[in-house]
């Protein structure tokens, strides 16, 4: 009888799921699609074991499971052609912008600020006599990411422009980045914060092998970049953002993402 009785509740409980799953892709295929772009920066979005991740996938599921007018989908880009697909409409909108990185000039719309970010300079710990060494960032050998933007060049990404005024080497992302500036080339790196709280958690070591300048290059506040042709309005998606920044999710993903940096 009791082998009759857990057959029957887990019967019950595969229909159960089953009415569920049938409600969520009902809800998915009458929901208007957002696609949201993204490319490989810091925490924003990477891959780890070959899956996509970061901190705008968990925001997407974030935004679907608070709603279901709108079904949000990841469309991946690249930092230098983020522009022309967002102009071309190969995405509504892009997560965790900054204006300062050739928006201004677009014609784009600007979400409310989601989190802030900061990029920092770092170098092998055995060439830095003291925080001093980072006085004049531009003596130095600088090892960049193409198609990023930074401050001290007053964010001009050209990478003509960096190499003819900085002598810049460029690298493709932040780990091929840091991984050649370990090896031994260039004297400066620019990461973001996120970027190396992640490199820290998988190596702890790395705080022994890398020094970490006094002062960020830039400090920032990242947005949504929305094309004026996006399914979602801009008051919608703001409404969206506070709800979820309401309920805490925001900010906690964001701090665990950054959790353990170390300074210095």
């Amino acid at each position: 009888m009791q082998g009759i009785f857990r057959w029957f509740c887990h019967m019950s409980s595969v229909l159960v799921c089953g009415v569920f799953a049938t409600v969520a892709n009902a809800d998915t295929k009458n929901a208007i699609p957002v696609k949201v772009g993204a490319y490989e920066y810091g925490v924003v979005y990477f891959f780890e074991n070959d899956k996509p991740s970061g901190f705008t996938p968990e925001l997407i599921a974030d935004l679907n499971a608070i709603q279901s007018k709108y079904f949000f989908e990841l469309v991946e880009t690249s930092s230098r052609r983020r522009y022309n697909d967002l102009a071309m409409g190969g995405f509504d909108l892009i997560l965790m912008e900054s204006p300062d990185w050739d928006w201004r000039d677009q014609d784009v719309l600007f979400s409310d600020p989601i989190v802030v970010e900061y990029d920092l300079f770092i170098a092998r710990k055995e060439d830095v006599p003291g925080p001093g060494w980072f006085d004049d960032i531009t003596r130095h050998e600088l090892l960049c990411v193409l198609g990023f933007h930074y401050k001290f060049a007053s964010f001009n990404a050209n990478p003509e422009y960096l190499q003819d005024h900085f002598g810049v080497l460029f690298h493709y992302d932040e780990q091929q980045l840091f991984d050649h500036l370990l090896d031994g080339e260039g004297d400066v790196g620019i990461v973001s914060a996120g970027f190396l709280a992640r490199a820290y958690a998988k190596n702890p070591e790395l705080s022994q092998r890398v020094f970490i300048g006094p002062s960020p290059d830039f400090s920032y506040e990242l947005v949504a970049v929305l094309s004026k042709q996006s399914a979602i309005s801009l008051a919608e998606f703001n409404d969206l953002i506070r709800i979820v920044k309401r309920e805490g999710n925001i900010a906690q993903e964001w701090r665990d993402m950054h959790g353990n940096l170390p300074t210095g």
